[in-house]
């Protein structure tokens, strides 16, 4: 069972931290739409820092910026002259495979769009979603996977393999399908923690697109494949002995019959795993869920789960135990729930 976490104990104190949240955020943007880290890889000195920006720069103001970059710890500074960090090395520049500008940009537009209209929203309800940000719409997702991938490569792939891997009975799995798989690393990294294992990629063409690039990148062609479509309505086969399906039953029109025909499609004593938030305390924890779901949670896409939804469909159809987890993730705990068909 998780436990329901409580209403933090604030100070007045905390009003100069929440102060310069936007502070932070802005300097993280501009570092990434003016490619510091790049020019910071081959430009230490302020005046050839200002030189390689190929625009009109107040060397001053420069200073004062790659000062703050440095506190935040995105540069380091020494004698005047300024590097990289680590963070900012595998994080920062757009050649490394783990670069993160993409999902900056993308998670700004969805968490921070409505922000400057909350009160006309309060007042006047949701507005007109634009169709390139309705979450269920491909095009978004073809946009986004691209970004999903560097993140899932900067750590969080590891993670979950090592979750799938701990399981007792991963030693004697065949056959895993990866429901709604994004770019599909984290199946990817589970299969190669395995000798023989193979995995199946479901999802919508246009991310399958990316995912099949992502296969060739691994070399794992003869032991990855691919079901493009829609799960809702897709065939996605049978004779899995694992399907794990993480931040993507949003989409599923119908949740039971989806779980149903998950549960059809698993072997006997074969494993499903659902890796969601599991909202508590009245829709109010985790605060970092809430929080970076307000703007869609404002515009009438407000998709997150409560705590014990999924494990509750789980059980209606037909999975004979369930076992639940808490996994902290940078956006806060999630609940990861493991349920097993009977043999």
């Amino acid at each position: 069972m998780i436990m329901q976490q409580s209403t933090p104990d604030l100070t007045p104190g905390i009003v100069f931290e929440l102060m310069i949240g936007p502070i932070r955020h802005a300097v993280l943007e501009n570092a990434l739409k003016m490619n510091m880290a790049d020019i910071l890889s081959d430009n230490q000195d302020p005046k050839a820092i200002a030189k390689a920006l190929n625009v009109e720069t107040d060397e001053t103001n420069l200073i004062y910026f790659l000062d703050a970059m440095t506190a935040m710890g995105f540069a380091r500074k020494k004698d005047g002259t300024y590097s990289n960090t680590d963070f900012a090395e595998s994080y920062m520049r757009k050649d490394s495979p783990t670069y993160l500008g993409g999902l900056v940009e993308n998670l700004t537009r969805m968490q921070h769009r409505n922000l400057n209209r909350i009160p006309e929203l309060i007042r006047q309800g949701p507005p007109e979603i634009e169709q390139q940000d309705r979450l269920e719409k491909e095009a978004l997702w073809k946009k986004s996977v691209y970004h999903l991938a560097s993140y899932h490569k900067a750590g969080m792939a590891d993670c979950v393999a090592n979750l799938v891997s701990s399981l007792p009975e991963f030693s004697t799995m065949q056959c895993m399908l990866d429901l709604g798989c994004g770019p599909g690393i984290m199946c990817m990294t589970i299969v190669q923690r395995h000798p023989f294992l193979k995995g199946v990629l479901c999802d919508l063409p246009a991310v399958m697109e990316v995912a099949r690039k992502e296969i060739a990148g691994y070399k794992l062609q003869s032991r990855v494949t691919t079901i493009d479509g829609d799960y809702n309505e897709v065939d996605f086969g049978t004779g899995y002995d694992l399907i794990w399906a993480s931040h993507t039953l949003y989409y599923a029109r119908d949740l039971e019959a989806l779980l149903k025909r998950a549960h059809e499609a698993l072997n006997p004593g074969g494993v499903f795993i659902s890796f969601h938030e599991g909202l508590t305390c009245e829709h109010t924890q985790p605060t970092g869920v809430i929080l970076s779901r307000l703007s869609l949670a404002l515009e009438g896409q407000d998709v997150s789960f409560e705590q014990g939804e999924i494990a509750s469909h789980l059980l209606n159809v037909g999975f004979s135990s369930i076992e639940v987890q808490t996994q902290e993730l940078p956006m806060g705990p999630m609940e990861l729930i493991i349920a097993r068909k009977r043999k």
